[in-house]
């Protein structure tokens, strides 16, 4: 009896199998290693609808606790290690405007419209008038602070982390890179961003478990929503909130507003000097730096973010 005999029959294990086992142990130990994995677990809360918006909203706490994510992603990036909040106020998570389960947008989605969508949803829950902290991570750091601007009275603190503070177009792209490969992506103008975000929408799930295999170092929950949204508010959002330096008078609004800018020491998105740089001129302003996190520091670190996040909700009203 030949080799060749034995083997009929059998499956051989060739060269392609070998490599995409190989790739399959790369993402299984990546993800196993992951701290981002390890430390989120889904938040616990009420899902509904609030005028635009889907939130998650626990809580009975006087003050609002208001979590805004970053672009390509949804509110899930804030899973139960925030959930702890909820004892002193009460907390809101929503999906913005065009993303998550807000992806039902027509339309660009500009920086007003995000201001108004996040108005109407307060609105809805009866949580306009409450007194509120607003955080955001990266885009949603951004957005943290455009909406203070407009609410100063009933603000008491703004934290962002990792938020990309940018003076000029230029030095933000720059920088998206960083971000992730997906934004960087879909960052341009040309008809290959314009092209890979369609095939997206036409096939959103093929589409959700390539982020998961990209993204081993994320929750599969939270990389599935990163693609969760449309080409007009994927822009409009790149556009108006991080390329644009709107952020930067809205400081002149906040200037008796605790405002709390946190990164990581390994965060390649914030330009380097700059939280320290503003902080010069504006005493309430104080910028915060985690020695080992990098853009990933609400997941890979959220009770470290929690903490600063509860300390602002002990500071009383302005």
């Amino acid at each position: 009896m030949t080799s060749a005999s034995v083997l009929r029959g059998y499956p051989v294990l060739g060269s392609g199998a070998l490599g995409l086992a190989a790739a399959c142990s790369w993402w299984a130990l990546r993800h196993q290693r992951s701290l981002a994995v390890a430390r989120w677990a889904p938040g616990r809360g009420r899902q509904r609808r609030a005028g635009p918006l889907h939130v998650r909203v626990l809580g009975s706490g006087e003050p609002v606790l208001l979590l805004l994510h970053g672009l390509a992603g949804a509110g899930n990036k804030f899973g139960a290690a925030y959930d702890e909040l909820a004892r002193a106020a009460t907390v809101v998570v929503p999906d913005l405007l065009g993303f998550g389960g807000s992806m039902d947008v027509t339309g660009p989605a500009d920086v007003q419209a995000h201001l108004a969508a996040l108005d109407a949803a307060l609105d809805a829950l009866g949580l306009q008038d409450r007194p509120t902290v607003v955080s955001g991570h990266s885009m949603g750091g951004v957005l943290a602070i455009r909406w203070a601007a407009q609410h100063s009275q009933k603000v008491r603190s703004v934290l962002t982390f990792g938020a990309p503070l940018y003076l000029t177009r230029a030095e933000a792209d720059a920088h998206i890179d960083a971000i992730g490969r997906m934004e960087a992506l879909l960052a341009g103008d040309g008809p290959l961003p314009r092209a890979a975000c369609a095939w997206m929408c036409r096939h959103r799930t093929l589409a959700s478990w390539i982020a998961v295999a990209d993204r081993p170092d994320l929750p599969v929950p939270v990389a599935r929503s990163g693609v969760k949204h449309t080409w007009d508010t994927y822009s409009s959002a790149m556009d108006g909130l991080i390329r644009d330096d709107g952020w930067l008078p809205a400081l002149d609004g906040l200037t008796r507003v605790p405002l709390t800018l946190a990164a990581g020491q390994c965060d390649p998105v914030p330009v380097p000097g700059r939280a320290v740089e503003l902080a010069r001129t504006r005493p309430a302003l104080r910028p915060v730096v985690h020695p080992e996190a990098d853009h990933g520091l609400p997941f890979t670190h959220p009770d470290w973010c929690r903490q600063l996040i509860a300390e602002a909700l002990t500071i009383e009203p302005h």
